[in-house]
């Protein structure tokens, strides 16, 4: 076994356990980016030169071009109110005796955005007098939450740019527009990673891992002259990357300098079919 072979096999290794302890992973993008690392750090045609990294990662999940934009498409960073409004069926007020909502069929129903998340909250009321009562401050507070309320925090997607780097704000975009004919999708201000997003109150804070990291250089992939890979943090990965000078072992076209310490992502298979 070379040392590329030995190195990229350790690299894999590392990328796998990794995925598998990030518990916002749906299988789908669990399943793209486990293929992306094989083909990049594993895959014995890895060294083609001929043969570009997506088309040779759709090949290894056996899909279309069209699967593969459904799979950018399901990550891309967005706020999904239906993925954390829990707000029970039926009438919200409280009833004054019993430890309860009432929980009455909904006459009267509107949605309110949180000041601090921007998120949704859907309430709902019967047309008892003592529960449009409680109902008319929430309504009064609720008619003007949008204007006050920030850009809502995303709470879906965001997980291929936590492994690998590419220019992800075209590609969301695209894919958008060719799996959800949406050509209006605007990247969300807190950024494309899922990391990068703010704690939601009351939510527990995601741990950031450390990523490992795949630099490359004028197009090629440059690994550093050690045994194995090194877990590093997103500041020293950046700190190191200025420091290192590092030699160019094995040549990969399709890949644009990597910042993070994440592995790096493929730039064709551009059309749906």
């Amino acid at each position: 076994m070379s040392p590329d072979d030995r190195d990229g096999m350790l690299r894999y290794d590392e990328l796998t356990s990794r995925v598998y302890t990030e518990t916002r992973m749906p299988a789908g993008t669990r399943d793209l980016i486990l293929a992306l690392g094989w083909v990049t750090l594993r895959d014995p045609r890895r060294h083609n030169p001929a043969e570009g990294i997506w088309v040779r990662t759709r090949d290894v999940l056996n899909a279309d071009n069209k699967r593969m934009w459904q799979l950018v498409a399901d990550d891309v960073p967005r706020y999904d109110s239906e993925l954390h409004d829990k707000s029970p069926m039926g009438c919200q007020a409280p009833m004054v005796r019993a430890k309860r909502l009432c929980g009455r069929s909904t006459m009267h129903g509107f949605s309110e955005r949180d000041p601090a998340t921007g998120w949704l909250r859907y309430w709902g009321f019967c047309n008892r007098p003592r529960c449009r009562e409680y109902m008319a401050p929430i309504w009064e507070r609720a008619k003007d939450s949008r204007k006050r309320a920030p850009e809502p925090i995303p709470n879906a997607g965001g997980l291929l740019p936590l492994f690998f780097s590419w220019n992800w704000e075209s590609k969301y975009s695209k894919a958008m527009e060719l799996i959800k004919y949406r050509s209006t999708w605007e990247p969300p201000t807190y950024g494309l990673s899922a990391d990068e997003w703010p704690s939601v109150p009351g939510a527990e804070p995601v741990k950031a891992f450390p990523k490992l990291r795949l630099a490359t250089s004028g197009g090629d992939v440059v690994v550093a002259k050690e045994s194995g890979p090194t877990l590093v943090t997103a500041n020293a990965a950046q700190a190191s990357a200025a420091r290192s000078n590092l030699l160019a072992e094995l040549r990969r076209t399709q890949f644009s300098v990597v910042n993070l310490p994440r592995q790096t992502s493929p730039s064709k298979g551009d059309q749906v079919t």
